[in-house]
């Protein structure tokens, strides 16, 4: 089955390589392909991927899932226009989160420069409100380092929330309270400083949420932890007492696809359930999110698209108001969207875009020896099939009981070369050839061709895109 495909599903690192965007761009257009039908003889066929998709809505695929996580400092506000038309152009980007990452608790919002960090001075961040103007859509973080390090500064945190909130709620619906308290002040190696930790968000939740709420009631305010320790959110909820009624809902930060048996991206759904059951909270933020950052060194490139396109289905699955991807440029290179330069697209920024447009509407389960993300909108039934180095190469999607009957366009992903850091991030767009055949008894089925060897095409972690009708 799919899900037990993802559980062998090797992290991904990308390499320092790209392809130009015009060709790649151009070459996403050209997908629509041909259908032949026609009856196979048993002798015809050979061992093949099945795959099968139900079109019972497992729910609504939220627009705002095709966020990015940006930081200002990492992206100037001279370089800013080029960052927003990359993330226009190759990711499809719905959401912006600010001021993001670490620079969210090191920012001051009065002077538009951070203190302390990772900090370019000489180079200011973009204003909060020209931020506004060119996004499509963000999301706030209140700072909680300096109140957590010192209850005394909780009031002036408090007047700063409202103060912004003021200012920027009419515009801004998603806040956050706070970036990573758990790994704030050495937590992460001392479980003693974690609870600490918590009890001082905690106090901070419980002062600073239900003054937000009064300065703006129509905002959606966010308290945050971490995914992997579900009870830690029992605990919050029991500390906040009464104020936890001005929470609407938890921001999580599911980094999966390491190798770290805690952050399985197949995970995410039953863990996030979880996070609603002891909190109380139905409304989930993603607000920072990445697969396998830079845990092994033989991955990279389409191999870590081929494991995003898992982790989009299953924070589908989770039923998450909104995601936002770190980091789109810069920081971390190995996993970004585009080159520093913001001209040339990566395998991961290319899925991310690809799916953002056609994964939409409703989210619909999927079966068989591939692991594969499907969705039901006005344009039909998109499956994205994510090879994963399985050796299969013809592969059969299922068309009994679906109501689908034939194809409205095809195509596929691949890089020159998969095993060479070189080019593993540069991929390549293709029309895909598919057959609707049927059998002696008349059931039916979609055949297409992964991996076929030819020259320039590499072979073993191919993306396919199919459309059915």
């Amino acid at each position: 089955m799919s899900r037990l495909i993802r559980l062998g599903a090797k992290c991904c690192a990308l390499a320092n390589t790209y392809v130009p965007m015009v060709a790649i761009l151009l070459a996403v257009s050209c997908t629509s392909v041909p259908e032949l039908a026609r009856a196979v003889p048993a002798a015809e066929q050979a061992p093949v991927a099945q795959i099968t998709v139900s079109t019972t809505s497992a729910g609504r695929i939220s627009p705002l899932l095709y966020g990015v996580n940006y930081v200002w400092h990492s992206v100037p506000a001279d370089e800013f226009a080029l960052f927003d038309r990359a993330m226009r152009n190759v990711a499809r980007y719905t959401l912006a989160r600010f001021p993001g990452g670490w620079a969210a608790e090191h920012y001051d919002w009065a002077g538009n420069v951070e203190v302390g960090g990772n900090a370019e001075p000489e180079r200011p961040g973009i204003d909060p409100d020209d931020f506004l103007a060119t996004v499509p859509q963000a999301s706030f973080v209140i700072p909680s380092a300096r109140a957590i390090r010192d209850p005394s500064q909780t009031g002036a945190v408090v007047r700063l929330a409202v103060a912004l909130v003021h200012r920027y709620g009419g515009r801004v619906k998603l806040w956050e309270i706070g970036n990573e308290w758990w790994l704030q002040r050495g937590a992460k190696r001392r479980r003693d400083i974690r609870e600490e930790n918590l009890a001082a968000y905690a106090a901070l939740v419980a002062a600073v949420a239900p003054a937000m709420k009064a300065a703006n009631p129509s905002i959606e305010i966010y308290a945050t932890g971490d995914w992997t320790e579900p009870r830690e959110f029992a605990f919050m909820r029991r500390l906040v007492g009464p104020a936890w009624s001005a929470v609407d809902g938890i921001s999580v930060h599911t980094y999966c696809g390491t190798l770290e048996p805690q952050r399985l991206c197949r995970d995410i759904p039953e863990r996030l359930e979880a996070i609603r059951s002891v909190s109380g909270k139905d409304r989930l933020y993603d607000s920072e999110w990445s697969v396998g950052p830079r845990r092994t060194a033989d991955d990279y490139g389409i191999r870590n698209a081929n494991l995003m396109v898992l982790a989009i289905e299953e924070l589908a699955f989770a039923h998450v108001e909104a995601a936002a991807y770190w980091p789109p440029v810069k920081s971390v290179p190995g996993i970004a969207f585009v080159s520093n330069d913001y001209l040339q697209p990566f395998a991961t920024g290319l899925v991310f875009g690809w799916m953002s447009r056609y994964y939409r509407g409703q989210a619909l389960p999927t079966g068989g020896d591939l692991p594969a993300a499907a969705a039901k909108s006005a344009d039909g039934v998109t499956l994205f099939i994510a090879s994963m180095n399985s050796g299969h190469r013809s592969v059969h999607i299922a068309l009994q009981g679906t109501g689908l009957s034939r194809v409205v366009s095809a195509a596929v992903m691949f890089a020159p070369d998969p095993d060479d850091p070189e080019n593993a991030r540069l991929v390549r767009f293709a029309a895909l050839p598919t057959e609707v055949r049927h059998d002696a008894r008349g059931q039916g089925w979609v055949e297409l061709q992964l991996d076929p060897g030819t020259p320039g095409r590499g072979v073993g972690w191919e993306i396919a895109r199919v459309t059915l009708r």
